[in-house]
């Protein structure tokens, strides 16, 4: 791909583990001008020679009223900036990538590239209607952003992305996403978790493809890059059993005794240690394929992929053998 005319790119959420990613890689892959919408700057990493292309406008994203002057004249935009529970959760899930939307579809913005959730979607890419009747607060507000802003494609090019599981942070220096940090509270029990067999299929990928997949999509000739306005960002899909197989392979666990985790036997660990499980966690648990017809990775265009598996995503954040 012939490099991309230079673009005024605003981007929220880039203190976070994509955000960060994302950063890094339109900093280092092209020559677009970054506006960085951030609470606290002193967490941005030593910007160095890319300074004089980045644009710090310091300010609680959800005040989007209070910033949004401040902001100058923006191409396009990737609302990455995500609050995970609390009272943030509407204020900057749902009314601030509206209002970002709004604000640059009025002052000359070309593209949107919105951050959801892959648990929203259903395998065809529908909206899920399970994931606002029982997800979490998160979810249901990441199920709303995608039902309003998807009006305002008339006035603006609107386009999804969707992440699965995403791993990612630490070792490179990056922080670390909700999955890597979770990989390191079970880092204790990896044995056991090779011993186990289990029914179902998800996607994960590496936060740095995220990236890469994103840039690419930035610097096509047309906003989605001909995967349409809801791309889901994973790598193939893999059964509960292949991503075991890998874990095992990982760590030389290839001789492990195997134990069918039936819903029984799950119900008596829940039981066991006193597991609180939501609405939303039953119905993950009965409705265990959670994967997406044609998911989105650096390979869907022909670009290499950080971290293509599990073993390759676990050693990317630090967790050995």
């Amino acid at each position: 791909m012939q490099a991309a005319e230079p673009k005024r790119v605003l981007v929220t959420g880039a203190t976070g583990c994509v955000g960060r990613y994302l950063v890094d890689e339109l900093l280092r892959q092209t020559a677009h001008e970054l506006v960085l919408v951030v609470r606290d700057p002193s967490r941005l990493p030593d910007l160095g020679a890319a300074r004089g292309r980045v644009s710090v406008v310091q300010a609680d994203v959800a005040d989007v009223a209070d910033y949004k002057d401040r902001l100058g004249p923006v191409d396009s935009a990737f609302l990455v900036a995500a609050a995970w529970g609390g009272p943030e959760t509407d204020p900057v899930n749902l009314t601030a990538n509206l209002a970002l939307t709004d604000h640059l579809a009025a002052n000359g913005g070309r593209r949107v590239y919105y951050f959801a959730t892959g648990s929203v979607l259903d395998h065809e890419h529908q909206l899920l209607k399970a994931a606002f009747d029982l997800g979490s607060p998160y979810v249901r507000s990441k199920y709303r952003l995608v039902e309003e802003i998807e009006k305002r494609a008339g006035a603006i090019e609107v386009v999804g992305l969707f992440p699965t599981i995403v791993v990612g942070g630490g070792a490179d220096g990056m922080p670390r996403s909700h999955f890597a940090n979770l990989m390191y509270q079970v880092k204790p029990y990896f044995r056991l978790v090779c011993s186990l067999s289990a029914e179902g299929k998800l996607h994960h990928v590496h936060a740095r493809d995220i990236a890469a997949a994103a840039r690419h999509l930035l610097d096509s000739e047309t906003a989605d890059a001909g995967r349409g306005n809801r791309i889901v960002l994973g790598n193939p899909a893999v059964t509960i059993d292949q991503l075991i197989a890998g874990l095992r392979s990982y760590f030389g666990y290839r001789f492990l005794p195997r134990l069918k985790l039936r819903d029984g036997l799950a119900e008596f660990f829940i039981r066991t240690f006193r597991i609180q499980l939501s609405a939303w966690d039953r119905y993950c648990m009965e409705h265990r394929d959670m994967s997406h017809r044609d998911p989105t990775s650096p390979a869907t265009f022909g670009l290499p992929v950080h971290a293509p598996d599990i073993g390759a995503q676990l050693a990317s954040i630090g967790i050995r053998p």
